[in-house]
């Protein structure tokens, strides 16, 4: 089972303020696309990640904007894109929805705002709206992680072992770990997050790498 960096009770607050500090960005004509790059590279996001309580409903959505603008390691680099083109089509409530949606899907998959970005763009959230804003906020988040899973074609465990230069069968006997099982978690047919705690001690030390790097974060 995934270990969330923090409990749901402050899921709520955290994702009305991502979502209003989006909506609240677009309103200082800032670009919400180049602001939403700004965040997840920012003290702010990784905060948020590492369940850090005065980011998590310490800070208010106004005061993560004005952190961002002032600590953002991108910010200087997107100064110049900053505001808001006249044809930008993103309005205040798809702001909104947005980020209030990500943030719900960075507690599920435990993956980075950063990474998340990555697998399912801020421009593609944006567009998924139209098609989803009525509906309950899990139908994107299900979505959302159907797409992850398809994007991440290899497991952890699969690109741990990998890049150790073991095969499955000499992982197989340095862990102790019967081979059929290992290759039923790396084909996802098993779930990793599920395995027997000696199971995941095995395989981590055989592999030197901690027990979390092999969990899946969705």
């Amino acid at each position: 089972m995934l270990i969330k960096a923090y409990d749901k009770n402050y899921l709520e607050d955290v994702s009305d303020n991502l979502g209003t500090m989006l909506e609240y960005a677009r309103g200082c004509s800032f670009d919400p696309r180049v602001f939403w790059e700004m965040f997840v590279s920012s003290k702010v996001a990784v905060e948020i990640e590492n369940g850090n309580p005065k980011y998590l409903s310490g800070y208010s959505a106004f005061d993560y904007v004005e952190i961002i603008i002032n600590t953002s390691p991108v910010y200087e680099r997107k100064l110049s894109g900053k505001l808001m083109p006249a044809d930008c089509k993103v309005e205040d409530d798809m702001c909104y929805w947005s980020g209030y949606a990500v943030a719900r899907l960075q507690y599920a998959s435990g993956l980075s705002f950063y990474e998340l970005n990555k697998l399912v763009p801020i421009q593609d959230v944006f567009e998924m709206y139209h098609i989803l804003h009525e509906a309950d906020i899990q139908k994107f988040v299900d979505m959302a992680l159907e797409r992850i899973k398809r994007k991440k074609t290899e497991t952890n465990l699969k690109a741990i072992r990998r890049a150790s230069g073991l095969t499955q069968r000499e992982l197989s006997e340095r862990a102790s770990v019967d081979l059929r099982s290992i290759q039923m978690y790396e084909q996802r047919r098993n779930d990793i997050n599920k395995a027997q705690a000696d199971t995941l001690h095995n395989l981590a030390k055989a592999l030197g790498c901690k027990i979390e790097d092999l969990l899946e974060r969705f």
